[in-house]
């Protein structure tokens, strides 16, 4: 199931599991059922895992707080559905995220979005939104050892979230780039960021990682020109889909977040102590 429900004692700072199911009227209709009133201090919080959110059984589990229960409802979604459709002419982030704020959460926790737009959406639809950076993931997991060569952006899109990693941890910023077939605009390789060490160990960093293609074209660039280099990967949000074991072989280590399902081979940040202290600091 993909919605899991919790209780957050405010006065403790402790997170634990809460009554209720999510089922079906025999004609397919959803519905919540079993869930209890929390009193005052007691936060009743909706984990959203995966990005697929059920809508209908959000909207009830939170009706059914505002109704019942002393403390508004939160929603924890670290990944958020549809986040990277910022630009779709059928504006999927924005439409996921009304979704999500129709449903009557009073507040939405999630990590590193792939853009603002989706949080924006959601704030103006009345939810808050608190964000949990990359950066500060990055900084308390494995990543966070003496050692780094620098931090890789495999583009400019990833910039400004490897920027921060990189002065957080202290050492270099190098930017790849893309190359484009004039012809068609389509992807037709990387190039390998200038001023590279020619040995050492960086750390490439980016939000969310699919099929892996991206990232090894980005291994391909560098070890050209520096096959010294040792490559690591950390994202935010690993899907793994497709070919990524092969596609990210030329890594010495793959780390992401267990906001989704994380396979063999690829080592966890745990989010929930972070999701903790954002629960925390809500007012």
């Amino acid at each position: 199931m993909n919605l899991t429900f919790h209780v957050f004692d405010t006065e403790r700072g402790v997170l634990s599991t809460a009554p209720g199911i999510v089922t079906s009227y025999p004609g397919g209709d959803t519905a919540v059922r079993e869930l209890e009133p929390l009193g005052a201090g007691l936060r009743p919080v909706a984990w959203n895992h995966g990005g697929v959110i059920d809508y209908a059984a959000l909207g009830q589990w939170a009706a059914f707080h505002r109704n019942r229960s002393a403390e508004a409802p939160v929603l924890v979604a670290p990944y958020l559905p549809s986040a990277r459709g910022d630009h779709d002419p059928t504006d999927d982030a924005r439409v996921a995220a009304r979704l999500t704020a129709a449903t009557g959460v009073a507040h939405i926790v999630t990590v590193d979005p792939h853009s603002p737009v989706w949080a924006d959406e959601a704030r103006r639809g009345g939810a808050a939104v608190t964000v949990i950076e990359s950066v500060d993931l990055v900084a308390c997991g494995a990543a966070h050892h003496p050692g780094w060569a620098g931090v890789v952006a495999p583009d400019n899109g990833a910039r400004g979230r490897a920027g921060r990693v990189a002065a957080r941890l202290g050492v270099p910023l190098y930017v790849a780039g893309k190359q484009r077939n004039p012809a068609n605009g389509k992807l037709s390789g990387f190039v390998a960021p200038e001023g590279l060490p020619d040995i050492g160990r960086l750390l490439v960093i980016d939000d969310i990682c699919d099929g892996g293609g991206t990232f090894a074209g980005l291994a391909d660039a560098i070890r050209t020109s520096k096959p010294q280099l040792a490559l690591h990967l950390w994202v935010s949000h690993g899907c793994f889909t497709g070919r990524w074991r092969e596609n990210l072989a030329g890594y010495a280590s793959v780390t992401s977040t267990d906001s989704r399902a994380t396979p063999d081979g690829v080592h966890a940040q745990p989010l929930e102590p972070f999701i903790v202290r954002a629960l925390a600091d809500l007012i």
